[in-house]
């Protein structure tokens, strides 16, 4: 059954306006006796209730009306009053298809809202990136089931024509897969055949003398962060907010948990134990007889759980002599209004790239490894959900240390 009813009466419509010091905003168009509207142009927009939440509150959106004068956008949102009022009465009204339909800019925002619940600020702050690139390349498209095979290709031209590298643009198109298997929005992109190849960087641990030079730079505060990070293979924010009542100290385990109300979360939600080895439980039994905080291992000058250990390790590589001297990057330097970007290189700087955390949690892992700790232990102290993602971690062992069995092999 089709319907459609003329209506003459003027709808409240906003337009979306840069306010000084405020950004943008949605501005609510005056009318009345005296006002003239004729003039106006530009795109109009109408606010609309189109259902309830799941926790009972309306469900509102913004939409945005044919037409660039006041009257035109005024008669379009008429229209859409007798469709929202047709629909709601269960009639089929010509019209009523993209009232129904998610505008793409709703579902991304439903979707962070929902990975604001899951997941840490930092890949909230990593999605909120990648989709809003996404949208501002595609600004055509209003509905999140306009998407297919030929948006996601032109998005990864973007990236690719904004000089990001092939990994970057793997993980900016993967976010945007993810949001549309949220929505069942299906499309002929494939990973495998539509992206450029990744190179995988191999597990490449520290040899022991770049950790005996390392070690001996640091101060005993610096110490014992970095060794529990070669202890345990943590990740960072796990080092960050370890506490005193995740260790075992008769047992020697390290209980990775979550601590919600630090607004700490788990890598795929799955606590954890780790064994750590003799030495470390021991520095840490002697740090607890004085220790800096009552909750948190490791804390700041503040008093709150310690941070920006990469930043840090960096510095201590520079101090140490280790940086290659190669590696280039772009840092700001200078305060407030003399602030300005320059190129640097490891030589001056502490931004060698050779020094990282993550080779700190390869080079536990490899060590596991040779020292015959099953692979499948390795991978629930890993906390990885597939085998083959532990592989990854288990590098070459150190060359120069195993001298002697390679000397052996020659000689057979």
């Amino acid at each position: 059954m089709s319907t459609k009813t003329q209506s003459t009466s003027t709808q409240t419509l906003y337009q979306r306006l840069k306010i000084e010091g405020k950004g943008w905003r949605y501005q609510r168009v005056k009318t009345g006796r005296g006002i003239k509207t004729g003039d106006l142009t530009g795109t109009f927009y109408l606010h609309v209730v189109v259902g309830t939440k799941a926790n009972g509150k309306p469900d509102q959106q913004w939409k945005r009306l044919d037409g660039d004068t006041f009257d035109a956008a005024n008669e379009s949102a008429n229209e859409l009053q007798d469709v929202m009022d047709a629909t709601a009465k269960g009639l089929k009204v010509e019209g009523s298809e993209d009232f129904n339909r998610t505008p793409i800019k709703t579902a991304v925002q439903k979707f962070l809202s929902e990975t604001a619940k899951s997941k840490g600020k930092a890949t909230l702050a990593a999605y909120t990136l990648h989709l809003n690139q996404f949208l501002s390349s595609n600004t055509k498209i209003r509905f999140i089931d306009e998407v297919n095979g030929d948006t996601l290709r032109k998005f990864r031209d973007f990236l690719a024509a904004e000089k990001f590298s092939e990994k970057t643009q793997h993980n900016r198109v993967v976010t945007v897969l993810t949001l549309l298997k949220k929505h069942g929005v299906k499309h002929d992109f494939s990973l495998a055949d539509d992206l450029p190849s990744v190179d995988e960087e191999p597990a490449i641990p520290y040899e022991s003398d770049e950790l005996k030079k390392l070690f001996a730079a640091m101060n005993p505060e610096e110490s014992i962060r970095y060794k529990f990070f070669l202890g345990t293979a943590c990740r960072d924010k796990e080092v960050t907010f370890a506490a005193w009542s995740d260790i075992d100290f008769t047992k020697g385990l390290y209980h990775v948990r979550p601590k919600k109300d630090a607004g700490f979360t788990i890598k795929n939600h799955e606590t954890r134990t780790v064994k750590m080895p003799g030495e470390l439980v021991d520095l840490l039994k002697a740090r607890k007889k004085n220790a800096p905080h009552p909750r948190w291992i490791f804390v700041n000058e503040d008093g709150k759980p310690d941070n920006h250990f990469l930043r840090k390790l960096k510095r201590i590589a520079h101090r140490a002599g280790l940086n290659c001297g190669h590696c280039k990057t772009i840092v700001t330097k200078g305060k407030y209004e003399i602030k300005r970007a320059m190129e640097v290189t490891c030589a001056t700087d502490p931004v060698c790239k050779n020094f990282y955390l993550h080779r700190l949690r390869k080079t536990c892992a490899t060590r596991w490894e040779q020292h015959g700790i099953p692979v499948r232990t390795i991978q629930v102290m890993l906390g990885h959900k597939s085998l083959e993602t532990t592989q990854k971690y288990l590098g070459v062992g150190d060359l120069t240390a195993m001298s002697s069995k390679f000397d052996s092999a020659f000689g057979d």
